[in-house]
């Protein structure tokens, strides 16, 4: 004992004296020996790591103080205290490392435990300078306007050839639209150039005088007197798009050799194709058009992606209030009629979805999601102090919970039979650990909270995203299962590159955008997934490259949206019990709220939604068809035709803040109605953007002191502009992922 405090007292005055080096040492040699009082040290540590500018270090410290905290939290008084200064500690460590999102989740989770701490209120404004000065070099120094057709690939979808070729059926065989028999064989007729100038000349002024049919019928001339003429078929074509005769426009395009069809053909004959409802054909004309126009014609491109949206999403769609299309700002969500204020905007299942680390031990469904609590879970302790009847009451009336475990591995557990084999046939039996040992390492990280042992025995962490990697685990064993099924259907020993293509097209509807490498987050956990991939039986693999790696995590990161199931035994319980007389005895039992098993999900809906701090929608748990899932609800009433908006962020962040927080993390700066009418700082008036003089500051709205102006007259005009509106709107906030 006299050795450790003889460590102890050298640690501290080294560490007192500036030798910052040397102190980490000597607590290091405390860490090893003093396992008791091991996050103490491990603070120590992490404050020696940020004077030696040594950030990642300070943060994995940091992260392990945190996790032993709150591992032995119930044995120690002072656990609480050590969390508080550990995110500190972390917060610090994150925002020198540009890590933004994670210094604020770390400094929130301190202020949960002590809301007045000075010191995290002092970094956390210290954090919001930072963003903003790098938000302001940024929108100084850059063009901050895109174009999201550049951003969109126009890459042909696996099995298009198949769908191309029944499309060109259906114009055969519904529109008759066949090689024109005459367009190659010469006229018979003596030639006379100057009838078919005049034909054409009288055409075209019929056009422009907007006498279509009187315009068809000379042009028709035109084209019975010289059948091969390029011009006159376009001509008679861009006549019948006129009177919207969309597959006669098609018939006269089609005849034209595709080595003489100008890009302007190619752009009409894919608006025509799109209006029959042709879709892969209309997404061939145009993206001849784009790529013959060198990619200069953006209508072109623009019409391309309206076209495999509508593609991707009406079958999403057809049953709900709500379309999907594309605008200059990418995919957006719309109204297909009025929504009432309170009702159902869309609901939306889980593509993959995963349980959080953070509540892992509360029993759900690994397949569906479905929550698995049973008395036991719900009332611990105070089964025991329970009489007969109230015993006898959990017994009749809480649902029966069956839990079937993977036969094969017990890592997962399922709410029934059918939940087990639907996830085997699906993902599981590429990472199931009996199959695939490699995969047990994933099991342990999640099991541990993201901590495990690097290959050279430092145990760390090695998962750092705020969400659990099953989710990637998942995508990825779902595409590799996907290509397997496809590879033994055709007699094959490995996939093809088609396989592959068609396994991984449903995952596209998901974009991604991260500034940051992911591996450079999370250095150790690639090598685990490659090994997990290595071998996913039968001899198929699947490479994970750092650039496939860094792509889902970032697709992942970008789209999750958190639920928990709505419905819970817990609550079956309590309306099972209601008619029941003895039930007055639960009551007291009744006090807490069932443990919720938290999911983070893809929702290939949801993912479409965009932004806004004036959002008109919030998003909800819901359960769809027995199995637990999202929905939207309408926030005020939504017009037709109105464009359906949700929040990424928690609106009540300050204008500037949230600004440049959805810059860092999303890639945008917001211009809706909140931020165009709430101010950015009380030097300025927020409806003229005259500037105070000497220091001085506006006066604020009374109100939400979200606004300032110069006077009266600002004010008044401001509120009848719009911050009307803003200003008593309620606040939107996110359901955090534990």
């Amino acid at each position: 004992m006299s050795d450790l405090l003889h460590i102890e007292q050298e640690a501290e005055k080294l560490h007192k004296d500036g030798h910052f080096a040397d102190a980490l040492i000597k607590y290091t040699e405390l860490i090893n020996l003093d396992s008791f009082n091991s996050v103490k040290w491990l603070l120590e540590r992490a404050e020696c790591y940020l004077e030696l500018t040594n950030w990642n270090k300070a943060l994995e410290d940091g992260k392990k103080a945190i996790q032993e905290s709150q591992t032995y939290k119930d044995k120690n008084t002072s656990a609480d205290e050590f969390i508080i200064r550990a995110s500190i500690l972390c917060g610090k460590a994150c925002s020198k490392l540009g890590f933004y999102t994670e210094a604020l989740e770390y400094f929130k989770d301190g202020l949960k435990l002590d809301s007045k701490n000075a010191i995290i209120i002092q970094e956390l404004k210290l954090l919001q300078t930072t963003i903003l000065n790098e938000q302001k070099v940024e929108s100084d120094t850059q063009d901050c306007t895109y174009s999201a057709v550049s951003l969109c690939s126009q890459a042909i979808y696996p099995g298009d050839d198949q769908l191309l070729n029944l499309e060109k059926e259906i114009l055969t065989i519904k529109y008759k639209i066949l090689d024109d028999e005459f367009y190659n064989r010469a006229s018979q007729a003596k030639k006379d150039v100057q009838l078919e100038a005049h034909l054409v000349q009288a055409a075209y002024e019929c056009l422009i005088a907007e006498q279509l049919q009187d315009s068809l019928n000379l042009i028709s001339k035109a084209v019975s007197m010289d059948p091969g003429n390029v011009f006159y078929r376009s001509f008679r074509a861009q006549v019948y798009f006129n009177m919207k005769q969309w597959h006669k426009v098609i018939q006269d395009y089609w005849v034209i050799p595709k080595p003489k069809r100008k890009p302007e053909v190619w752009k009409q004959g894919g608006k025509a194709l799109l209006e029959l409802w042709l879709p892969v054909l209309a997404e061939f004309w145009l993206r001849k058009a784009t790529q013959l126009s060198g990619g200069n014609d953006e209508e072109a491109a623009f019409l391309f992606q309206k076209v495999r949206v509508r593609r991707l999403y009406e079958p999403l769609t057809e049953d709900q209030p709500i379309k999907v299309d594309f605008t200059k700002f990418g995919r957006a969500v719309f109204a297909k009629c009025d929504i009432p204020k309170g009702h159902t905007v869309m609901t939306d299942i889980p593509m993959v979805m995963a349980q959080s680390l953070g509540s892992r031990d509360i029993p759900a469904c690994c397949n569906c999601a479905v929550s698995l609590i049973t008395p036991k879970a719900y009332f611990n302790d105070k089964l025991e102090l329970m009489d007969k009847d109230q015993l006898d009451l959990v017994q009749e009336y809480w649902p029966n919970v069956s839990i079937e475990e993977c036969t094969h591995c017990k890592e997962e557990i399922y709410c029934s039979k059918l939940c087990r084999k639907e996830a085997w046939d699906t993902y599981h039996r590429i990472i199931c650990p009996s199959l695939n040992p490699a995969a047990a390492k994933i099991y342990s990280i999640c099991q541990t909270k993201g901590y495990g042992y690097t290959d050279d025995g430092q145990w760390t962490e090695i998962w750092g995203g705020h969400y659990s990697p099953m989710i990637l685990v998942k995508i990825w064993a779902i595409i590799a299962s996907q290509a397997q099924d496809m590879m033994t259907k055709d007699g094959l020993t490995e996939p093809t590159t088609e396989h592959w293509a068609k396994a991984k097209a449903p995952f596209r509807r998901f974009i991604a955008y991260g500034t940051m490498p992911a591996i450079k987050r999370m250095p150790h956990i690639l090598p685990v997934f490659q090994s997990v991939f290595a071998t996913c039986g039968g001899g198929l693999k699947f490479n994970i490259t750092e650039e496939e790696f860094n792509g889902r995590y970032y697709q992942a990161a970008c789209n999750l949206q958190c639920f928990s199931p709505s419905i819970t035994p817990y609550h079956k319980f309590m309306d099972n019990i209601k008619e029941d007389i003895r039930a007055i005895g639960m009551l007291k039992y009744l006090t807490e709220r069932p443990p919720e098993a938290q999911f983070a999900a893809m929702c290939p809906l949801h993912a479409c939604s965009n932004h806004s701090c004036f959002n008109n929608a919030e998003v909800c748990d819901l359960d769809i068809n027995g199995r637990p899932g999202i929905q939207m609800i309408a926030k005020r009433d939504i017009k037709k035709e109105e464009e359906i908006c949700i929040t990424y962020i928690d609106t009540a962040m300050p204008k500037l803040l949230r600004k440049a927080w959805l810059y860092k993390s999303f890639n945008f700066w917001c211009s809706c109605q909140r931020c165009e009418f709430e101010g950015e700082q009380p030097n300025e008036c927020t409806n003229c953007h005259l500037k105070a003089q000497d220091g001085k500051k506006f006066l604020a709205c009374g109100q939400c002191k979200r606004a300032w102006y110069c006077g009266v007259v600002c004010q008044k005009e401001a509120w009848k502009k719009g911050h009307k509106i803003i200003c008593q709107t309620d606040h939107s906030q996110l359901k955090e992922i534990v």
